[in-house]
Order: C-alpha cells, then sequence, then structure tokens
C-alpha cells in the first residue's frame, strides 16, 4: 500500500514539473531592450499632473500639465502621431467620487479622431495593452469610434513577451492547449463593477500579469524636429487624481524612440486579431509612412561629451542605467527619488550600497494603500524602506500624503561631483518592470540644468510640504514592524521573485 501511495505521489509530481521541464522563456522581440547615445535637443520641459490636499479648504489641488500637453501636442502635430498608453480606459475601479474625474480616456480618443478629421491623409497609430480590452472583445466604445475613422489601434501581442509569473505562467502555456475555450462568462468584471462578467480565457490571460507598460506620444512637424513625451502617466479615468512625472523633449531621442515603437506596433499588427476591427493593412501603411518620414537610428548623432544630453532606455536597459548611476555614487552625493513602486533586488542593494560610500538619500514614496479605491497592504514600498532605514546611513523616507490617488511617479535625480542627472518614464523599481519582461520607456537627461532646476524645486515642495499644503508625511505615519514586517517581508520576496503580484 505504501508502494502504491508513493507511486502515485511521484506520478503527480511529475505531470505537475512537467511544464517547467519543457518550458522555455521566450527572449524580447524587436524594439526592446535598447540604449541610445545621448542625444543633443534645442528644448526640454519638465511636466506634473500634481494632485495636492489643501488643509484650509478641505478639497484637492490638482494640475494637469501632462495631459493637457498631450492633448496640445496631437493639435499641434503635422506629420505622423505615435500614442502608445498602457492604461486607457474609462473604467474607475472601487473609486466612489466618480463625479469628480475627469474622462482622460474619451478625451484622448477624442483628440485624435478630431486630428483625423483635420488630416485625413496624416499617418496616425495608436498601440496599448490588452488589458484596456480586459484580454478579450470588452475594450471602451472609443476604440471602435477610432476604428471608424481610420486610425489603426494595435493591441499588443503580449503572447510574444516573456513571463514574469513564475509559478502560473509554465502551467498555464502547457495545460491551456488541452482545455475547451470557455465562452459564458462567470468570473466577475474586477475593472468595472458594471461591466460585462469574463470569461475563464479571459481570467487566464489576466494571471501572467505582463503588460505593455509604455507611456509615450511622438509627434512630427514639417519645419522642426520631432518631440516626444515620456513619463509615468495613463489617460485612465480612474488615474485622473495620481501624481505623475514626465518630460516633452524634440530631437534625435523622438525619432529613436520612434523607431521602437514602429517595431512593437509591426509585431503585434501581424496578427490581424490584435488589430481593433479591420485595419490591419492601414497599421502595416501608417507603419512604413511613419518610417519613411523618420531618418534611420543609424544615422542620428551623439551629443558632445559633457553638454546636456538626453538618452533613451527600454526594458532591462533601464535597470542597467539605475544600478549603473547609483553604483557611481559615493560621499558627495545627492540622491533623490520619488517612486510608486520600489522592490527590485539588484537597485535595492545598489541603492543600501551608495548609501554605505556616503551618498545622502531622499526617498519620496508611495505608501502603497489604494488602488482605484481598494484598499492595498503596503506591500511593497514598507518593507523595502524598513529594509533601507535598517541599513543605516545618510537616507531618510518620506511617504506621499495621498487622499484614495497613487503618488505614480517612477523618477531619479543624482547630484554628484561627476553626475547630474534626470531619469524618468514608464518604470517601476520592481522586477517585472526591469528584467526585461514588461514594455517600458524611459528618458534620461545628463547636465540640464533648466530640467534639474525645475524637478529640485518640485521635489522639495513636495518633501518639505512647502506650498501650504500637506503633500508628504513623516516615515512613522505607515512605518512597519514587528510581526507585521515580517510576514510583509516574507510575502513581499516571495512575489518579487515570482511574479505572482501586480507589482
Amino acid at each position: 500500500m505504501r508502494r502504491l501511495f508513493w507511486i502515485f505521489t511521484g506520478a503527480l509530481l511529475g505531470v505537475a514539473l512537467l511544464p517547467y521541464v519543457l518550458f522555455r522563456q521566450k527572449d524580447l522581440p524587436p524594439g526592446t531592450d535598447l540604449s541610445s547615445p545621448g542625444f543633443q535637443f534645442k528644448d526640454a520641459r519638465l511636466l506634473l499632473d500634481h494632485t495636492a490636499w489643501d488643509t484650509e479648504r478641505e478639497t484637492y489641488v490638482q494640475s494637469h500639465a501632462i495631459f493637457d500637453t498631450i492633448l496640445g501636442e496631437i493639435d499641434a502635430a503635422e506629420t505622423f502621431i505615435i500614442a502608445d498608453f498602457f492604461l486607457w480606459n474609462p473604467w474607475r475601479g472601487a473609486v466612489e467620487a466618480s463625479g469628480e474625474l475627469r474622462p482622460l480616456a474619451r478625451e484622448l480618443a477624442d483628440a485624435l479622431i478630431e486630428k483625423r478629421i483635420q488630416k485625413p491623409g496624416m499617418p496616425i497609430l495608436v498601440l496599448t495593452d490588452p488589458i484596456n480590452r480586459i484580454y478579450g472583445d470588452q475594450a471602451p466604445v472609443f476604440y471602435k469610434r477610432m476604428a471608424a475613422a481610420d486610425i489603426p489601434v494595435i493591441f499588443t501581442d503580449l503572447a510574444k513577451l516573456p513571463d514574469s509569473n513564475r509559478i502560473y505562467a509554465p502551467q498555464a502555456a502547457f495545460w491551456s492547449q488541452y482545455l475547451p475555450a470557455g465562452v459564458q462568462r462567470l468570473v466577475p468584471n474586477p475593472f468595472d463593477g458594471e461591466g460585462e462578467k469574463l470569461t475563464l480565457p479571459q481570467l487566464g490571460r489576466l494571471l501572467f500579469f505582463k503588460a505593455n507598460h509604455r507611456k509615450v506620444l511622438i509627434t512630427g512637424y514639417r519645419d522642426a524636429a520631432p518631440r516626444v513625451l515620456m513619463g509615468s502617466f495613463n489617460p485612465a479615468d480612474g488615474s485622473t487624481n495620481h501624481s505623475n512625472v514626465a518630460a516633452l523633449v524634440d530631437g534625435a531621442v523622438a525619432i529613436f524612440a520612434a523607431h521602437s515603437e514602429l517595431q512593437l506596433a509591426e509585431w503585434s499588427s501581424q496578427d490581424p486579431k490584435q488589430v481593433q476591427g479591420a485595419l490591419a493593412p492601414a497599421a502595416a501603411e501608417a507603419i512604413a509612412a511613419i518610417r519613411g518620414i523618420l531618418p534611420s537610428p543609424e544615422a542620428l548623432p551623439a551629443a558632445e561629451p559633457r553638454g546636456a544630453s538626453v538618452a533613451y532606455r527600454s526594458e532591462g536597459a533601464i535597470q542597467d542605467e539605475l544600478v549603473l548611476q547609483l553604483n557611481r555614487t559615493g560621499s558627495g552625493a545627492r540622491i533623490d527619488a520619488g517612486v510608486f513602486y520600489f522592490s527590485d533586488r539588484k537597485v535595492v542593494a545598489a541603492l543600501k550600497e551608495a548609501v554605505a560610500r556616503g551618498a545622502r538619500v531622499r526617498l519620496l514614496l508611495d505608501a502603497n494603500r489604494d488602488a482605484f479605491g481598494r484598499a492595498k497592504n503596503g506591500i511593497p514600498n514598507r518593507t523595502v524602506a524598513a529594509e533601507l532605514l535598517d541599513a543605516g546611513g545618510a537616507i531618510e523616507v518620506r511617504w506621499a500624503a495621498t487622499h484614495g490617488e497613487q503618488f505614480h511617479a517612477k523618477v531619479l535625480r543624482i547630484q554628484g561631483t561627476q553626475q547630474n542627472l534626470l531619469f524618468l518614464g514608464s518604470a517601476n523599481w520592481t522586477r517585472r518592470n526591469l528584467a526585461n519582461l514588461n514594455l517600458e520607456a524611459n528618458l534620461l537627461f545628463q547636465n540640464s540644468p533648466g530640467l534639474n532646476r525645475d524637478f529640485d524645486r518640485y521635489f522639495e515642495t513636495l518633501w518639505t510640504n512647502g506650498a501650504g499644503h500637506l503633500e508628504s508625511l513623516p516615515y512613522a505615519d505607515w512605518a512597519e514592524s514587528g510581526w507585521s514586517l515580517r510576514w510583509k517581508t516574507w510575502l513581499y520576496r516571495f512575489q518579487e521573485w515570482s511574479g505572482v503580484s501586480t507589482f
């Protein structure tokens, strides 16, 4: 009997491990993990979507500079438009104050449709993540309106990306081929409480937890260099109140970024099902037309050494840059960072080593307590903050004073004897965002005094509550300790390693 038990147990274990034996991680497709040289630029602007709480009037004080600039760039574009945004939908989650949320998603679609009416022959290309149709056929109606206006909308083909969820992905990829396709809608909609339920295949695709997480707008002009806007902003109604950081810059870096986006569009649109409506041929035409307008990336001249420059980084190259720059810091260096999610072990180690060498660090973190109206448990930021402070050294941590919204920035500023940089974009400081899994895009500015000055003023205001609004809180307000810190640390480390998480 005991022998039968062990035979049965061994057989079950073998079946469970079979996907791991057969599973081979995919390589990244073209247009990813890119690191450009530094390029010259004529004009660069720091853009801030800012939400603060006015304690005297008990109301929000808001700025939508990023989104308003996006609308202005679309209106001004003359030769082409490429828009690539992760969350682009009207869903508001469990946010109660729905009447106060700006209809960002519809406004952006309307601006592109209006542009198509004004310039019917100008190539316009839209990329987005399939989360916006809930990995099925539940796209908001404005996507159909864009397609009807002859704007190709390409949903990124996530099947061509590596898998971050180490526990789920091998099993799902292996066993799904033997399961029947589900058509019944059985699963409550986690994004839209009033929307249709999900099918089991939709839920299955959601649990891969991977994404095209980029937030990029590139616009072309007849007698001026193209411009790229890149940052942490999502045009989703539920993100209306989030605080974000972005930059708008012209020149060769916009051309380099455009070529990356065109490659993403090309391999995603090879499957006509990834293109809204029947516009796969129109997508191919738009890709070819924009390529015909742009110089090749190999022809772009690099900036002079020590001059002001901007470089493009994507996917794993973002992690490489973060670690490289932190490793260059030492005594006399000042590091300021504002981060929505901080969990990547390589970046944690590099920051601790920078502090040990004498760098001074100020971290402004989201407390990870809110997600579109739903409560969160503080993982990973509160556990990582405790680890960093426990290591000692000249490091300070404060929490963004949020009131249901998120402090959604992903930005690093370093001032040192040989460094003067600002690094920002879409990438959270997590394994999923930095380890060549999600699609991400960042800009690295070197020796740009105007941009640095604007960011330093912004960060100092948040850190000190200098504008008379409550914008940051002491570390003690959301500090973790004791058993709570212990179990959350265990859970965070498992989630970071395994990918069984949303961060």
